[in-house]
C-alpha cells in the first residue's frame, strides 16, 4: 500500500490555513468569514474537477485519499494528458483560494504570518514527498 502520510499531511495543514483564515475573517465580518467560506468549497471543487478528475490513479492510488475518493461524484472525465484549460483553471481557484483572505489577513499580522507558514509547509510536503510517490505519469509536477 502506498505511504499517504505526507499527502493526508499536506491537505491536514491546507486545511489549517483556510481555518486560520476563516477565523481572521471572521473576527472582522461573519458574511466576510461565510462567503470566503463558499468561495473553498467552489474552488476545492473546480480543482478537483478541472485536474484530479484526470488522473489515472486517483481512484485505487491517490497519495492524498480524500479528493481521489471525492472524484467519483464527479462527472467522468476521459484520462489523458492535461490540457491548457486544465492547468488554468486549476492555478485559478487555487489562487482565488489563497489570495482571496489576504486583504484582511493584513490586518491581523500573526494570523498572515501562520497562513502563509502552514500553506508553505503543505505546498513542500507534496512537492517533496507526495510527487516523488506519485503514480500519475501525466502531472505537470
Amino acid at each position: 500500500m502506498k505511504q499517504t502520510f505526507h499527502g493526508v499531511f499536506s491537505l491536514l495543514l491546507f486545511f489549517l490555513a483556510i481555518i486560520v483564515a476563516l477565523i481572521s475573517l471572521s473576527n472582522q465580518s461573519l458574511w466576510l468569514a461565510l462567503l470566503y467560506l463558499v468561495i473553498v468549497c467552489l474552488s476545492s471543487c473546480g480543482i478537483l474537477y478541472a485536474y484530479c478528475t484526470k488522473c489515472s490513479v486517483r481512484l485505487d492510488n491517490c497519495s492524498h485519499i480524500f479528493p481521489g475518493s471525492l472524484t467519483r461524484y464527479f462527472p467522468i472525465r476521459k484520462q489523458g494528458p492535461y490540457t491548457f484549460l486544465d492547468y488554468a483553471l486549476t492555478v485559478l481557484f487555487l489562487l482565488v483560494l489563497v489570495l482571496f483572505p489576504q486583504y484582511w489577513l493584513l490586518t491581523d499580522r500573526i494570523a498572515l504570518i501562520l497562513f502563509w507558514v502552514l500553506a508553505v509547509i503543505a505546498t513542500a510536503e507534496i512537492l517533496v514527498f507526495v510527487c516523488r510517490q506519485c503514480e500519475n505519469a501525466r502531472c505537470l509536477m
